[in-house]
């Protein structure tokens, strides 16, 4: 991880000792998150203010400083100001605040939060990045404000959270995070995108958003297309290209879209990086295929990570620490995303992705809600749940790029966390620079929602030869193309229905199929992930140890558990496929364990 943490004396300081119990429970909250031995840490105390201040992450990132002024500038990220000019950017943003004062995050690139302090004026500065996804979570009481850039360091040194929030389980359940300002757990509050919270002493706390979606979506559109594409294309060869220059190996996490292939038409033919994709343990993947060509063409080269027995050998392990990192956001898919994300570590620890691309370019959408199947939800929650419904009903209906930046993003927060717990993390497409250019896209390309081919062409038309893996682009003519979409549109289908959504009409099939012939006729064409049939063989007994001590926690009280032995015993069955509704009630499980019946430490996730 990058991050911060730390404790605001809401007194300001009552006198220049300091408040002696601060500095021990920021020594509490570095053990907490330290849980990689690779892990640097630092902590700094400003007495006179009561504030107390912990960064945590792969390298060793000073505040940048104006000793005349008195002002001190801590970011989760330092690197995303760029490389050589890091010292000159923080000097930029300092002189910002300067003139416009709790303002000045606007002008912050890359994904980070931070906080400001002024000596002088006795103020400090807490906020979060444009869109918040680089978290910031809030505890506060009377005397104090604890804030971390993940919610396990204020549930070790506060008591009084160590239990589920029922509006959280409720967003949990139906859309697999947790909503706007609410987190998984009670009292735990989470900063609304680019916000910022000024501290005064003896004035109280003010809360303002200096990044409104209403200001990007104000933007007038451009009216040329092809200035749109060029200038697109030079941001995004320069973002790419500054990513490059840092100390640290570099590599692109390629697939067979095109998210990821405006990555590498961006590069120079003297550029050179590691390519990786991850694999599925049944066949390769397109993904894999076309990844491999895509490199080979730029010269590049290319590792294939295997999702495989090693991985399913050990999975426990990963399992558990995966709901410890994930702050209990993300449970199967995050043990498979820290697996491979720590082998990818091992080739570069800077992982470059196309992340959002689609979102934001061509209006794509897998975020969604639904109230679980099987009916274990208890009369409270599932009112809950059917509350989160209906809200993420009212946000899809808002700008569809603010949708994406300010809703879908955030979500993600479970996800993004495994990935930096193990690599640093760079995805161009949430650079401000282009997200400002995406507002501003001609309404040409808003009608069709498919600029990626034109940027593409535009940056390194040899690759658009190559198909995608969706079957798109090629050299092939007219009906082979129309064909092979077909065909591998089917094939993804088929493959998701297998694995974790077949309707009940077809269902009937693999209850006559003990081999499970039918379903790997189709994994690992499209996904590496299989847990719709793992969770039926190899890690079935682990599941049903850890899903029947859930009567002995609190989750009782919302969720009926004798229900779930029945959907289990129909799961096992294969007359049904419960695979995501065992993985979120299995991470919760996992996660009471680890943060609301025991101590919680760095060692606890082994234990």
């Amino acid at each position: 991880m990058t991050g911060i943490f730390g404790l605001i004396d809401k007194k300001g300081g009552a006198d220049s000792c300091g408040n002696p119990s601060f500095p021990v429970t920021l020594k509490s909250m570095t053990q907490v998150l330290q849980y990689e031995s690779w892990y640097t840490s630092a902590t700094y105390s400003f007495t006179k203010l009561g504030v107390y201040i912990g960064y945590i992450g792969h390298s060793t990132n000073k505040p940048i400083k104006d000793q005349q002024k008195g002002l001190s500038l801590f970011l989760s990220d330092r690197e995303s100001l760029g490389v050589d000019e890091a010292g000159d950017q923080g000097l930029r943003i300092l002189n910002h605040y300067e003139k416009v004062g709790c303002q000045f995050p606007e002008i912050i690139s890359g994904l980070s939060s931070g906080i400001l302090i002024d000596e002088k004026r006795n103020t400090c500065f807490l906020f979060n990045d444009h869109f918040g996804i680089e978290r910031i979570f809030l505890y506060e009481d009377d005397n104090r404000v604890i804030f971390s850039s993940e919610a396990k360091a204020i549930l070790a040194v506060v008591p009084e959270t160590r239990d589920f929030d029922p509006v959280g389980l409720g967003e949990f359940f139906a859309c697999g995070c947790t909503l706007g300002e609410n987190s998984l757990f009670r009292h735990i509050q989470v900063l609304l995108p680019g916000t910022v919270i000024t501290y005064n002493k003896g004035i109280p706390p003010k809360s303002s958003r200096y990044m409104p979606c209403s200001v990007l979506e104000g933007l007038d559109p451009l009216q040329e297309e092809g200035c749109f594409l060029e200038e697109f294309s030079e941001k995004l060869k320069k973002l790419v290209r500054m990513r490059l220059q840092v100390p640290e190996r570099a590599g692109v996490s390629l697939t067979g879209g095109l998210d990821s292939r405006m990555i590498m038409a961006s590069l120079k033919p003297n550029d050179r990086m590691t390519c990786y994709t991850f694999g599925s343990m049944y066949r390769e993947t397109y993904d894999v295929k076309i990844a491999r060509e895509v490199a080979e063409h730029c010269g590049q080269a290319h590792k294939v990570l295997v999702l495989g027995d090693d991985f399913l050998n050990e999975f426990q392990k990963f399992l558990k620490k995966s709901v410890f990192i994930s702050d209990g956001y993300l449970g199967f898919s995050g043990a498979a995303e820290l697996y491979l994300n720590g082998l990818a570590r091992k080739l570069a620890p800077l992982r470059i992705t196309g992340n959002y691309g689609g979102e934001l370019l061509r209006g794509v959408r897998a975020f969604k809600s639904s109230v679980p199947k099987g009916a274990f939800l208890r009369p409270e929650l599932l009112g809950m749940v059917n509350r989160a419904t209906q809200i993420f009903s009212q946000m899809s209906m808002m700008h569809p790029t603010s949708f994406t930046l300010f809703f879908q993003a955030p979500s993600g927060y479970g996800r993004y966390s495994i990935e930096r717990s193990q690599v640093s993390l760079f995805t161009p497409f949430l650079e401000k620079s282009l997200v400002e250019l995406i507002y501003r896209m001609p309404l040409k390309f808003r009608s069709n929602m498919d600029p990626s081919l034109a940027i593409i062409k535009t940056c390194r038309e040899a690759l658009i030869s190559i198909s995608t893996d969706r079957g798109l682009l090629g050299r092939n003519n007219l009906i082979t193309k129309l064909a092979m979409q077909f065909f591998r549109e089917a094939m993804f289908k088929m493959e998701y229905w297998t694995d974790q959504g077949m309707p009940e009409s077809i269902r009937w099939v693999s209850r006559f199929d003990k081999w499970h012939l039918f379903e790997y006729f189709f994994l690992g064409r499209h996904k590496f992930q299989h847990f719709g049939i793992w969770s039926q063989n190899q890690l079935l007994d682990f599941i049903w140890t850890i899903l029947e001590t859930g009567r002995s926690t609190s989750l009782d009280k919302y969720i009926d558990f004798k229900v779930v032995e029945k959907m289990f015993a129909e799961h096992r069955s294969g007359k049904k496929n419960f695979s995501n509704e065992i993985d979120k009630l299995v991470t919760l499980i996992l996660a009471e364990r680890q943060f609301l019946m025991a101590d919680i430490s760095a060692k606890s996730v082994e234990e």
